[in-house]
């Protein structure tokens, strides 16, 4: 008996509709899937670099004048010349890039070796604006985890890797000789440098205390752009002036200079400093990059033991921030050193529970000190507890699109390209909105009074940026250093030394000068001369000056909020 097979029944119109729909749905998820992987694998494959010790294949890495003069040409390119409001910084600073870039390029030309060349690459980078730009020793380990964006794009490969440990090797008995030199530093308060000391005895100490009254008879304020330093231009409101928060000198190699320093008895001494980055660099980052035993050791596992703590432990004692309730004041003091994720959390029950006990009706918010960190901890989980309604703040952040930018746009577009930010590109020019908005929970309308400093920077300047646009908070304190609204820092290299440095390729659109100038105050008040050298005799009394209490002792700009507080 032979069977024959029925004849299929076609299908409907409407199934056959059906049928395409799933065969193309499921051919677009497959697509995505293969380009997910491959995506993922190359992140993954470059990632593993800076997880797992590959060990490292020396490179030659000695340099020719030309070779140098690519990389202070593709810096300057791209720092300076890409830089899409470069008139309105050149304007700011008082400068002129083409001449930096002269001044620059002698310097290279002249440069005895290749550290000399790195030290003065590294004054090149922190010339330029923002303060979130930054060169250090070839560190491959500190790049990839504590550097900018991008990393796994431009710095996390087998081939960046072999250039920073054969620079670490090559550079060794350069940066050892300069180590051995002991800076005078000098940090900037309130309108002067004075000469710092160290509990260690790592700096020279003759003129500890004393404040820098000229450099071959000019006013150390107006020389910012003359002198060298790693550290970048900072606004002062206050002086109006800009400054390097700190100045390296020495006693013995570099640029000359005739100094004046008036001494704590009173008398002046006139004395030749000398300002040479290389004994800068070799004082910041030698000990990291070269430790030399014990002191990084004991840093380092000290480190690793506290991240085992459990942070909602009743005996954990936080590092980001520090809560004191005024209960006779009805006031909360927090001094927010950091905006660190990790102890968030505890943070905002602690200061609920603070708020409620004391019935609070004013917080002073301190940010003074603090440098930034996750942008999502100001604006989603702190500021929403001490607000009790919304606020939004908006930015257009504008950058240049070419060859030597493409990577910073590549990147950004993954970061923004998202269902309600989208990279436009126009004009030579890549835009993209960072939008920043804090929903309210608090149950009343306390007063907020936010401290700030030059030292409020980043997410930091965030915080001040969003707290001014409610009526209920006041800025306290002096300008803020800025850059809180001005996009993401990115990993950048050098072609020829394969130096990595850190950069803002971007620049807020709407509020430009806050790159520069930082966030002004409402009620202006910086720390004097007089509280630094308190602060520096309580240090060698080993007494904590930095509690609630005993800042009223000396906080002149606390005890200016305090004395609005009580009505006086």
């Amino acid at each position: 008996m032979v069977r024959t097979r029925k004849a299929k029944k076609p299908l409907s119109k409407g199934r056959r509709i059906v049928r395409r729909i799933f065969k193309t749905i499921g051919m677009i998820v497959l697509v995505i899937l293969v380009l997910f992987l491959i995506f993922f694998g190359k992140v993954t494959f470059r990632t593993v670099y800076k997880n797992v010790d590959t060990g490292y294949k020396a490179v030659d890495v000695k340099m020719t004048t030309e070779q140098k003069l690519k990389d202070l040409d593709y810096m300057y390119d791209l720092v300076c010349l890409n830089n899409p409001r470069k008139e309105l910084f050149e304007k700011a600073y008082g400068i002129s890039y083409e001449d930096l870039y002269k001044k620059y390029r002698e310097i290279v030309i002249n440069s005895e070796n290749e550290y000399e060349f790195f030290s003065y690459m590294t004054c090149f980078v922190a010339d330029l604006p923002g303060l979130h730009n930054f060169m250090g020793l070839p560190d491959y380990k500190r790049h990839c985890a504590e550097m900018g964006y991008t990393m796994n794009d431009i710095y996390g490969t087998q081939e960046m890797k072999n250039y920073t440990y054969s620079w670490q090797e090559y550079l060794r008995d350069d940066v050892k000789k300069f180590m051995e030199i002991k800076p005078i530093v000098l940090r900037y308060v309130d309108g002067c440098y004075v000469v710092t000391s160290s509990e260690k005895k790592l700096l020279d100490e003759r003129f500890a205390g004393g404040r820098l009254i000229s450099l071959n008879g000019k006013d150390p304020k107006s020389m910012c752009f003359e002198l060298f330093s790693g550290y970048a231009p900072t606004y002062d409101c206050g002086h109006d002036c800009y400054y390097r928060s700190v100045l390296f000198l020495n006693d013995r190699i570099g640029n000359k200079y005739s100094a004046e320093i008036l001494m704590p008895d009173g008398k002046t001494v006139t004395t030749d400093l000398y300002c040479d980055p290389r004994v800068e660099m070799a004082f910041i980052d030698g000990s990291r990059t070269y430790p030399d035993g014990s002191e990084a050791d004991d840093e380092s596992s000290e480190k690793s033991g506290e991240s085992t703590k459990n942070v909602m432990d009743p005996d954990y004692v936080p590092t980001t921030y520090q809560l004191t309730k005024d209960k006779a004041r009805k006031l909360v003091y927090l001094n927010y050193k950091e905006c660190e994720r990790r102890e968030s959390e505890r943070l905002v029950k602690e200061l609920q529970n603070a708020l409620d006990e004391v019935n609070a009706e004013t917080v002073i918010l301190d940010i003074r000190d603090n440098p930034g960190g996750t942008s999502t901890v100001a604006n989603k989980i702190l500021l929403p507890v001490l607000f009790s309604h919304d606020v939004e703040f908006n930015s257009r952040n504008v950058g240049k699109l070419n060859d030597h930018t493409k990577k910073f746009d590549t990147a950004l577009t993954r970061l923004f390209n998202t269902a309600d930010r989208k990279i436009e590109k126009k004009d030579g020019y890549y835009y993209y909105r960072e939008d920043a908005s804090v929903k309210g929970q608090a149950t009343r309308n306390y007063k907020i009074y936010v401290l700030t400093s030059q030292s409020t920077f980043s997410t930091a300047d965030l915080i001040t940026m969003l707290c001014k646009k409610y009526d209920n908070a006041v800025l306290v304190g002096t300008n803020t250093g800025g850059e809180g609204v001005g996009g993401y820092a990115v990993n950048c290299i050098l072609p020829e030394s394969h130096f990595g440095f850190v950069y803002t390729p971007t620049v807020n659109e709407d509020y430009p000068e806050d790159s520069f100038n930082g966030i002004q105050p409402d009620v202006y008040s910086a720390k004097t001369f007089e509280e630094y050298l308190y602060i520096k005799d309580m240090e060698k009394q080993g007494k904590d000056y930095d509690t609630y209490e005993n800042r009223q002792k000396w906080d002149g700009t606390l005890k200016k909020v305090l004395d609005i507080v009580d009505g006086k």
